[in-house]
């Protein structure tokens, strides 16, 4: 019985993992279906001896992105992570002091125990580091954005 329970806990631990990851397998697996698929289609009409575009046929075998447009994504994550983890960050720090301040009216002249606080106290210490971590992605991805665009000025 207690094995059960166990597994049962596994499964619950085991829904917000795919949850995010099978989204994340499905967009990969059809983007790279539709590359191949595109391979296929032009090695096929060159089997054939059909007139292709050389154009067409290096975009289809090389990656389909641009190195701008993977200097924009750099800083468009850089800028959504940075922007998120200093909103978290900064909402959590009002709301906890909201609560200190709301506790500490009510704790005179009433039974207050400080106590209380503790769980309320783990529960902001997870949410800033988990804010914590989201900065500091979001600051990953400018430094690699300023180091990439560095990169391309130096060949350009």
């Amino acid at each position: 019985m207690d094995a059960v329970f166990r597994f049962i806990r596994f499964l619950e631990d085991l829904i917000p993992a795919a949850v995010i990851l099978l989204p994340i397998m499905f967009y990969y697996l059809y983007r790279r279906n539709v590359l191949r698929t595109k391979k296929e289609i032009l090695l096929k009409e060159i089997e054939q001896g059909s007139i292709v575009d050389p154009e067409m046929l290096a975009k289809s075998l090389t990656n389909p992105i641009t190195e701008e447009q993977r200097l924009q994504n750099s800083l468009r994550c850089g800028i959504i992570f940075s922007f998120a983890g200093v909103v978290i960050t900064v909402a959590t720090v009002v709301f906890y002091s909201y609560l200190r301040g709301v506790y500490a009216t009510h704790a005179n002249g009433s039974t207050f125990n400080m106590d209380d606080m503790v769980p309320i106290t783990l529960i902001v210490t997870l949410v800033l580091v988990v804010a914590a971590i989201l900065l500091g992605v979001g600051i990953a991805y400018l430094i690699s954005y300023f180091n990439q665009k560095k990169k391309m000025n130096k060949t350009a």
